[in-house]
């Protein structure tokens, strides 16, 4: 009896943090009392986790694409410095013919010295764009019981707009479904 709770209670908390459905209908839904899902939501600090929650598995995949491309940006955008050796780089005093001084700086084919920094990626570009190629390979590809609850919403919410009578049986198989995961393990 205590897990049948634990469920309900877990179901209630991502129905009201992910979803924004409202308290009365999580109360109906799960066959419980407003004042038991007020409760809830008071003892769990729901309403600060829903506030906290901004950070949504589109807005990291979005952030993580944006500092992939960025860096690949800078990569390319990197001036090319080649490993031209200093005294290479300081004037030599001069005589002309007639005696004076002049300052004269070497002259230096770039080409011909090896590239220190370049526009391709080093070790470290190279680490950083596979742990984020990485980071996204697996938020793209793992589900959770959010995404499943989402989709099933969705689809109530598009099956409501045809046939209201049918997408409230439709929303009471979802949750068992959704609740039968969630007792299994199979999120």
């Amino acid at each position: 009896m205590a897990i049948r709770k634990q469920v309900e209670r877990d179901l209630a908390k991502i129905l009201f943090v992910n979803d924004n459905v409202s308290q009365k209908e999580i109360a109906e839904r799960l066959k419980v009392t407003e004042k038991t899902v007020s409760k809830w939501v008071k003892e769990g600090g729901w309403e600060k986790l829903k506030i906290s929650l901004l950070v949504t598995k589109d807005h990291q995949l979005t952030g993580l694409y944006d500092q992939l491309q960025s860096a690949i940006n800078e990569i390319k955008t990197r001036p090319v410095v080649r490993d031209i050796p200093n005294f290479m780089l300081k004037p030599i005093k001069l005589k002309d013919s007639c005696g004076d001084e002049k300052l004269e700086y070497p002259k230096v084919n770039p080409e011909d010295y090896p590239i220190l920094i370049g526009n391709f990626p080093n070790s470290k570009d190279t680490d950083m764009i596979s742990k984020l190629t990485t980071a996204i390979k697996r938020l793209e590809t793992e589900t959770n019981i959010g995404e499943t609850i989402t989709v099933a919403k969705n689809l109530i919410l598009f099956i409501r707009s045809i046939d209201a009578k049918f997408a409230n049986q439709l929303t009471s198989y979802c949750d068992a479904f959704i609740k039968q995961k969630m007792t299994d393990g199979t999120k």
